[in-house]
């Protein structure tokens, strides 16, 4: 059955970051009482900054945390300081969620001027002019979309008794938002690569059924990509205590 508890433990509780146990009043040589974790393990030592939110902030920090929050989730938001007053977090959101947008409408324009029949690059003003309001409000939708999981996330973990304040989930789906760049990145491809290929005849309706069913799938595998690294993130900043 599905965890309730009538209770919210308080910011100040030590929880053990394996189970949720809490342990206060324990000493910390011991171990959890309910998986055995040792509880010095869940004091917060093992948790830092990541490049990006280090002092004298630079490009090369941010696409080390860029590579870390892709390539290494679990490890990235297991050591991740969750308690931070600093909107870093935020700009590094807003960049990427900018980036994605804009590879997100050139991806759109180039599907819907491709089978709007519109020849190209004969008409590049009226391929390109559309492009930034597209990419606006894809950039809105991606926020509106960030805002009402977020919130939607803190009602269920209320509910269900999980210490997961709004301020921790908003930092560690700012975090998250650089996993829309390689679903950007694939559309894009996946367009522009179509679009360029070279057919003819029956070839082309052949290949255009492929392309189809392609965008089909890859927004499936991209939904339980997204919602995947989404899980990662929050089930390793549930218990964090630092």
């Amino acid at each position: 059955m599905p965890r309730v508890a009538p209770v919210v433990p308080a910011e100040a509780d030590l929880l053990c970051e394996k189970c949720g146990y809490t342990l206060n009043g324990l000493p910390l040589t011991g171990n959890c009482p309910e998986c055995g974790k040792p509880i010095a393990e869940s004091i917060g030592e093992h948790r830092k900054l990541p490049a990006w939110e280090q002092p004298h902030r630079s490009v090369r920090g941010f696409f080390l945390t860029m590579y870390h929050v892709l390539f290494t989730p679990t490890n990235f938001f297991k050591t991740l300081i969750t308690r931070r007053a600093a909107d870093d977090d935020a700009i590094f959101a807003i960049i990427n969620w900018g980036v994605a947008s804009i590879f997100f409408a050139i991806a759109a324009m180039g599907h819907l001027l491709w089978f709007g029949g519109i020849v190209w690059p004969t008409q590049v003003e009226r391929t390109i002019a559309p492009v930034p309001v597209i990419a606006l409000l894809i950039f809105a939708l991606l926020f509106g979309t960030t805002w009402l999981a977020a919130r939607l996330t803190h009602w269920e973990a209320s509910y269900r008794g999980y210490r997961l304040p709004l301020r921790v989930i908003d930092r560690g789906l700012n975090f998250h938002a650089a996993h829309y760049l390689p679903v950007a990145l694939l559309a894009f491809v996946t367009v522009f690569g179509y679009r360029f290929l070279p057919f003819h005849g029956a070839l082309q309706l052949h290949l255009t059924e492929i392309y189809l069913y392609t965008l089909c799938g890859e927004v499936i595998v991209c939904a339980i990509y997204l919602f995947y690294t989404y899980w990662i993130a929050m089930r390793n900043m549930m218990y964090a205590n630092r």
